[in-house]
């Protein structure tokens, strides 16, 4: 990645499902350090570890699966719920919020028009810092994204 970046084809480079002990080794070696590193980030996986080393090395974080899936189990937590209730917002409006308000970048998908349009819909308000201090506080930890289907384990949780 780095010699493409040499030809100036391509302006940053960037890593995906990097734990501490796989950052520390690219480290250990590069002469670039990765821009971002995109990692599952919500409310039951908010790996503050991970996050921590990230921006102690000038890595910026990029949440995927923040709005969990189909069926999720975030959508059945009484806290997030209530939140977004109270806000008048959707629960997937208050989980971006979450992640914009820690400071990283969040990307939902989404095939439904209706729902990519709310999405967008965070202009304008923000959760209070007692708001992201509940949702910070969701005690159950799980992965969306599983590494089953992978040849090799990514996925230590060794980021809490």
């Amino acid at each position: 990645m780095e010699a493409l970046l040499k030809t100036g084809k391509t302006r940053a480079i960037g890593v995906s499902n990097f734990n501490v002990r796989r950052l520390k080794s690219l480290l250990a070696t590069a002469t670039v350090v990765p821009a971002v590193n995109q990692i599952e980030l919500h409310p039951n996986n908010p790996s503050p570890k991970l996050v921590a080393y990230n921006t102690s090395k000038g890595i910026h974080s990029t949440g995927y699966s923040c709005l969990g899936s189909t069926n999720s189990p975030l959508y059945k937590d009484e806290t997030l719920l209530s939140l977004a209730k109270a806000k008048g917002k959707t629960p997937q409006q208050v989980l971006l919020a979450w992640g914009v308000q820690k400071g990283w970048s969040v990307i939902p998908k989404s095939v439904n028009k209706e729902r990519i349009e709310t999405n967008f819909e965070l202009d304008g308000w923000d959760l209070t810092a007692e708001e992201v201090k509940k949702l910070d506080g969701l005690p159950d930890r799980f992965k969306v994204c599983g590494d089953a289907w992978l040849p090799i384990k990514v996925f230590f949780g060794d980021d809490e």
